[in-house]
């Protein structure tokens, strides 16, 4: 299933472990512990699993970046992996390069306009050493002077990447539409990669301010699946994230972004095809209409019998690549649909992907379209879930977004509670034509 992507990453990883979780009727009921410190604990054992999926989920994302600063959560992501000085260990990049590495492990990370995450995978025996990788790398990383700049260059050189690259421009272009710009702009408008303006200006000062801001123990939630004792876990995170900064500030409240009647934006690039997006911003979402809207993604776009595949592609042969996304942020959802096009073929695109979206407004989808989505979700749910990376990250967002852990069997209900009248009321309130925002990259003449 594709997705409207809204993370930065460090790395790609090169080999993994086998991740495969082929017997998990003994998984033991997740559990969660919030230790003194604020720091959350969520964690689930698999007796079946040899390795195990850990990550340290940072609540802070580019939504919290102030003018000037946009990209320093993404900076400090990358500058992390350049050092670290405990009172007891100092690690070189090379040294945290090959913790893991030599054990047959792997480490990573990303960026996103909510959160950050490090994140391990390696064999039952490691878990010490990945745990204490992790907590050194989120509560003492050093930033130095040489390091900074080495990755200023770094970076300079992604936000350059990315004008290479029309689907990721185009992203950025849609936040701008339905997040604003300027000085009124919402914080989900924000780059998560910064712009080549403030990545030049942001000093080791404002890296380390940040860090000392928001790496803090009320924003620190520690995920993990597999052969895990929780307790043993809870004991080991409370010593090795013992000096965990703590605050008496809440946490950050992102205002909820408006809906704003749809804009328009064009801009030529040199590529090949003409690129088309259109988005629709939904605020406030029940779990619930996630998944009737998720739904509805998957009879409009997503997949090879969807709505716009079988009538652009298919039937009239005008695009590769057309299909529809969801990205979700912590209190919204951006529904996007994208096309890639010769340019001559602009105005039959349009007119045949306007006529789909008009198609959900103007009556229910069938029955037989219905049970397909709802296989197809229930299918990438389980899926998922062979994958102790998965569920790992499963059980850090649900504690991110909700607070709690919402089981297999309740999603199950949730997807097969959705009726055609759901997906057509959710198409009339929000996907009507004055919410569509559309970008549009065409070829430089």
């Amino acid at each position: 299933m594709k997705h409207r992507s809204n993370t930065a990453s460090k790395r790609t990883s090169s080999s993994k472990p086998h991740e495969s979780v082929t017997d998990d009727k003994h998984a033991d009921t997740p559990h969660k512990t919030t230790l003194s410190n604020g720091i959350r604990v969520v964690s689930e054992q698999l007796p079946s699993a040899q390795s195990f999926a850990l990550g340290a989920w940072i609540d802070v994302g580019s939504c919290d970046e102030a003018p000037g600063e946009y990209g320093i959560t993404h900076f400090i992501e990358h500058l992390v992996f350049r050092g670290t000085s405990s009172p007891k260990r100092k690690r070189s990049s090379l040294q945290i390069a090959n913790e893991l590495e030599s054990v047959g492990g792997y480490l990573n990370a990303f960026t996103t306009k909510d959160h950050t995450c490090y994140y391990a995978r390696a064999l039952d025996a490691h878990l010490k050493r990945s745990l204490e990788l992790l907590a050194d790398m989120c509560i003492y990383p050093v930033f130095r002077e040489a390091d900074v700049e080495k990755e200023r260059s770094i970076i300079l050189e992604e936000v350059k990447s990315l004008e290479d690259e029309p689907e990721e421009m185009m992203n950025d272009y849609l936040d701008e539409l339905l997040f604003g710009s300027g000085k009124k702009a919402h914080p989900y408008a924000h780059p998560i990669s910064g712009t080549a303006e403030t990545m030049r200006s942001i000093t080791k000062e404002d890296i380390g301010a940040f860090h000392a801001r928001h790496y803090t123990a009320d924003r620190i939630i520690i995920g993990a699946s597999g052969n895990i004792d929780h307790d043993a876990l809870v004991r080991s995170v409370e010593t090795l994230f013992a000096e965990s900064p703590k605050t008496r500030k809440p946490l950050r409240s992102i205002p909820l972004p408006k809906r704003t009647s749809g804009g328009s934006l064009e801009k030529a690039m040199p590529t090949q095809q003409m690129h088309l997006s259109l988005g629709a911003l939904i605020p406030q979402m029940s779990d619930r209409d996630y998944y009737t809207l998720s739904a509805l993604s998957i009879i409009l776009g997503d997949g090879m019998s969807s709505r716009l595949n079988q009538i652009v592609r298919e039937k009239h042969g005008l695009s590769y690549s057309i299909y529809s996304a969801l990205s979700e942020i912590r209190q919204s959802v951006i529904f996007s649909v994208y096309a890639g096009f010769e340019s001559a073929q602009r105005e039959k695109v349009t007119g045949l992907v306007t006529k789909e979206l008009r198609l959900l407004l103007e009556k229910p989808v069938s029955k037989m379209e219905l049970r397909r989505a709802k296989e197809q979700l229930k299918s990438s749910l389980i899926m998922g879930l062979e994958s102790l990376s998965g569920r790992m990250t499963l059980l850090a967002k649900s504690e991110l977004y909700l607070g709690r852990f919402e089981s297999v069997a309740e999603k199950v209900s949730a997807i097969e509670s959705v009726t055609e009248h759901d997906i057509l009321a959710l198409a009339q309130t929000y996907l009507r034509e004055q919410d569509w925002h559309t970008v549009c990259i065409p070829p430089e003449e």
